[in-house]
């Protein structure tokens, strides 16, 4: 096991994906960890691409990205793990419930968390954004979005109705929740924030964007995101401005 707290470095909550992901599998299997908030949108660090900002994600580690998870080996040293996926990995050396328990099961969800990292740029593309919500914008509504969204749908209601009516299903992918559904769960707020949930189609996949949505350590996140208060306007999807929606959940 591991024998000492670890550090996770993450971004500004209601901005940073990734940082979510790391910190949500961390949260929702209790694993003990101390957390470095960094935080972008303020009058002295306004954004990316200045010196005090280089400077700040320094703090992370060696890519000054985050997540980044600072571990103190028990033979003595500082160690880095960065990128999510690695922390992912490093964490579930000692927590294995952290992926599925089928052995096939487990390769499929490692699969479908590699392509979340390297693909679907078409959804990507909207940055997300917790405390805002917007109208359907067609015209960024594209081709590649479409195709994107389709294999969504697709994998969140083949991998869902396989689980009902199982023993034990909580109504996740694999039916309790893995890191699988950590990975998807920024996609589910990009498609509330840009009134874009319609457009997943399926029961089952309907069904599981409000499961995610009504996990406990999800709304912790939403509740500490609206309490940030610093705005970074280049993740405030240049072109929405005007289509904000008001008095809606």
């Amino acid at each position: 096991m591991v024998n000492s707290v670890p550090t996770l470095y993450i971004l500004n909550r209601n901005y940073s994906t990734w940082s979510l992901r790391a910190w949500l599998v961390m949260r929702y299997f209790k694993l003990n960890f101390n957390l470095e908030l960094l935080i972008l949108g303020t009058p002295e660090i306004p954004d990316m691409g200045i010196p005090a900002a280089d400077a700040l994600m320094s703090r992370a580690g060696p890519t000054s990205k985050v997540p980044a998870l600072h571990v103190e080996k028990p033979s003595g040293g500082h160690h880095i793990v960065f990128e999510t996926l690695a922390i992912v990995e490093y964490l579930a050396e000692d927590y294995p419930e952290i992926w599925p328990t089928d052995r096939y099961d487990r390769a499929l969800a490692r699969s479908l968390a590699a392509e979340m990292a390297t693909s679907f740029f078409g959804i990507r593309k909207y940055n997300m954004n917790i405390r805002g919500r917007y109208a359907f914008d067609p015209e960024l509504y594209t081709a590649d979005t479409i195709k994107q969204l389709a294999r969504i749908s697709s994998i969140w209601e083949d991998l869902r109705s396989k689980q009902v009516g199982k023993e034990g299903d909580k109504g996740y992918l694999f039916g309790r929740f893995t890191a699988i559904d950590a990975m998807y769960t920024p996609v589910v707020f990009r498609l509330k924030t840009y009134s874009l949930r319609d457009k997943i189609q399926g029961q089952q996949a309907q069904a599981y964007i409000q499961r995610l949505l009504d996990t406990e350590e999800v709304k912790e996140w939403v509740e500490l995101s609206k309490k940030e208060k610093e705005v970074i306007p280049a993740d405030e999807m240049p072109g929405y401005e005007g289509k904000q929606l008001t008095n809606v959940e």
